[in-house]
């Protein structure tokens, strides 16, 4: 016969047991997942959205390349541009955690896959002949850029000759290697000026100098209308994270 202690000890074992289970005592979150994040993962829209996005920005591409006689690159961001980092998003709220927790194990992971639409896009593009060019301007880290080419070879978003432009540091913005592509300095040195004919990212510095101090606002009309957008800028959705977060300070 159990005595009440012993049916006590294995009471709590139970429910140790199937807390332990359902993540309680493992800092993973039991509430639904939020709906920026399932939409990215589960829906139907997103997915439509980046291969209208990719289509259209071939046809632009394609358009613009028949008249030129010179080298062109077409410069995309990687996060959430090239590569679907939605899991890692999930994984935060599974473990009640917020960026940058995590983020070097999970890019070390290389298991990011393409986002809808770029793999098209790109081969695509290479096919276009030797003035063709893809550049792929990051704000991942320099020391992550093994894992990020690595990334990109598995999901075959790389072909030899592409260039991959890591953040050296804080002050490495954008604007500075999209400068270097246009001009051919800097770490593009030796590979002669580059006309940039396409942008394609999903925040506002894949496109154009981030505007300090929050100034952004006051300048939404004039950015909004933009002959840029949908001829030579073509942005990807992203409602998990972004500049935007924080009003764009």
């Amino acid at each position: 016969m159990k005595t009440p202690i012993k049916r006590a000890f294995i009471t709590g074992l139970f429910i140790l047991t199937a807390l332990v289970s359902a993540g309680y005592l493992l800092g993973e979150s039991s509430s639904p997942l939020p709906n920026d994040v399932k939409w990215v993962r589960y829906s139907i829209e997103y997915p439509a959205l980046c291969i209208q996005t990719y289509r259209a920005a071939w046809q632009s591409v394609k358009q613009q390349a028949a008249q030129l006689q010179e080298d062109w690159a077409v410069v995309l961001d990687i996060d959430e541009t090239v590569l679907d980092n939605s899991r890692y998003q999930e994984i935060l709220h599974e473990q009640q955690k917020d960026y940058p927790y995590y983020w070097d194990e999970w890019v070390l992971r290389e298991e990011c896959p393409p986002v809808p639409g770029v793999r098209a896009f790109l081969d695509s593009v290479r096919n276009l002949g030797k003035y063709a060019h893809v550049v792929y301007i990051t704000n991942r880290k320099q020391k992550l850029e093994a894992a990020t080419l690595s990334n990109l070879k598995k999901t075959g978003l790389w072909q030899e000759g592409d260039l991959l432009l890591c953040r050296i540091d804080r002050s490495d913005t954008k604007e500075i290697r999209r400068q270097e592509v246009i001009n051919g300095t800097g770490r593009c040195e030796g590979m002669g000026p580059r006309r940039i004919i396409a942008l394609i990212g999903d925040q506002l510095a894949d496109f154009m100098e981030y505007p300090p101090n929050g100034k952004v606002l006051d300048q939404k009309e004039a950015l909004i209308a933009s002959p840029g957008w949908g001829v030579s800028y073509f942005v990807l959705p992203n409602p998990m994270y972004g500049y935007w977060v924080q009003g764009y300070q």
